[in-house]
């Protein structure tokens, strides 16, 4: 690049909010195949909270519940502090469920979705708003 050139996406492959989606896809299977991935479930979490970039309307994630706590995670764990809808997330050992990342919400968010929620479970929301959002 000379600086002359607009930069477009991120390579040949990822380019458009559809191709992005894509990614969020891959990253929700990647946590589906393991989910104490935290490498998994950060990449998720950080994709989900740029598709609003990619659509040009950053108000979403700020609007739907889902995408506000996808988006204090992912923020949240790029600053080393929690946002005001969730407080930690830790790991899940429990005779009785699958091993899984848990986040333990706070505020409006745990009063919508409980007081935590799986990664697998919020992952499953986020992704399915997007594929709706982007009728796919």
């Amino acid at each position: 690049m000379n600086g002359k050139e607009k930069f477009i996406g991120f390579g040949p492959d990822l380019r458009t909010p559809l191709d992005l989606l894509k990614k969020l896809d891959n990253d929700y299977r990647r946590i589906l195949d393991n989910p104490l991935d935290t490498n998994a479930a950060f990449d998720f979490f950080v994709t989900a909270e740029h598709m609003g970039d990619w659509i040009d309307d950053r108000s979403l994630k700020h609007k739907v519940p889902e995408l506000k706590i996808a988006s204090h995670l992912a923020t949240g764990a790029k600053h080393f502090n929690p946002h005001d809808s969730y407080q930690s997330v830790s790991h899940l050992d429990s005779p009785y469920e699958e091993e899984t990342l848990q986040v333990s919400l706070i505020g409006d968010e745990a009063r919508m979705f409980g007081t935590t929620i799986s990664v697998c479970e919020l992952a499953a929301k986020v992704l399915q708003y997007w594929r709706k959002h982007l009728s796919v």
